[in-house]
């Protein structure tokens, strides 16, 4: 790291693009700051160049589009609580949002975009994004390109923070009679998930006609577990079911986390319990929201 480390604050999308395009390693994009300014504290990113993105207005907002809800990098969490789109469309990531622990400061401070970037295993909002099948937007030099959420989870090749911007976080409304639910298991009000899981139902009459479920906290990356609960769709939700679901799940997560939020098999089984309790909440809420 340089002892005089540079900054940089474009003005539009284009300019911060061609910068980092123009930058050799060692640049990287602040936005929020919630998850950049503590490792640079703590000696863990030493940058030689900061290319500040917080006033590029193209970053910024919610709205209804095309059928979606695109969501600028730049919207904070307390936006994502209280804005009218988002909790009439998507009232499982307006949830989410006000389960972020830290406080108004980190709510008021931190963006979707930064949380996205850092794919921090405790964090709140990406299993609900997973959950939801989202798509992101991403920005270089050559042009902005679409894709999957869940696939850039699982891509070396973004350059996200450093070479690329995240730009916008698009969105399928909720389809009217869907189901929702986030759990998250936590010692005490304001802290990081121990375990935490997103679920989407739909109900044909009593039986589960759709399930989506995304478990996080427990691995280093969420984990959408969907595929492996085939055999939970077409029946009707009950407390046996639950364990069951809860068996699977748990037995779903490989490799998990231990460390000071919990051992690594206590973290597998409480996978089970809040994914359950998650599934529960959206049966529960099926037609009511």
């Amino acid at each position: 790291m340089s002892l005089h480390p540079q900054f940089a604050r474009p003005r539009t999308l284009d300019q911060a693009a061609d910068l980092l395009s123009g930058l050799a390693s060692g640049a990287v994009v602040i936005a929020g700051g919630q998850e950049l300014t503590p490792s640079i504290n703590y000696g863990h990113l030493m940058p030689s160049v900061y290319v500040d993105i917080g006033a590029i207005r193209e970053l910024k907002g919610i709205k209804a589009d095309d059928g979606e809800i695109a969501i600028g990098a730049l919207t904070v969490h307390r936006d994502l609580q209280n804005n009218e789109i988002v909790q009439s469309d998507l009232p499982l990531l307006a949830h989410a949002a006000t389960q972020v622990g830290g406080g108004w400061q980190v709510h008021n401070r931190g963006t979707i975009g930064g949380n996205i970037v850092c794919m921090h295993p405790l964090y709140d909002i990406l299993p609900s994004l997973l959950a939801l099948k989202a798509d992101v937007e991403i920005a270089t030099a050559g042009g902005v390109r679409r894709a999957a959420l869940a696939e850039i989870m699982t891509e070396t090749s973004h350059g996200l923070g450093s070479e690329a911007i995240l730009t916008r976080v698009l969105v399928t409304p909720m389809p009217a009679g869907t189901g929702w639910g986030y759990e998250k298991l936590k010692i005490t009000a304001g802290a990081y998930g121990s375990a935490n899981a997103a679920a989407v139902v739909s109900l044909t009459g009593p039986k589960i006609s759709n399930l989506r479920v995304v478990i996080g906290a427990v691995t280093a990356l969420p984990v959408d577990v969907s595929a492996g609960l085939a055999e939970f769709v077409g029946r009707e939700w009950s407390a046996s079911l639950g364990q069951a679901l809860a068996e699977r799940c748990s037995a779903l997560i490989a490799e998990p986390l231990s460390d000071h939020q919990g051992h690594g098999d206590w973290r597998r089984a409480m996978a089970g319990v809040v994914a359950a309790r998650a599934v529960a909440a959206a049966v529960g809420r099926v037609g009511k929201d």
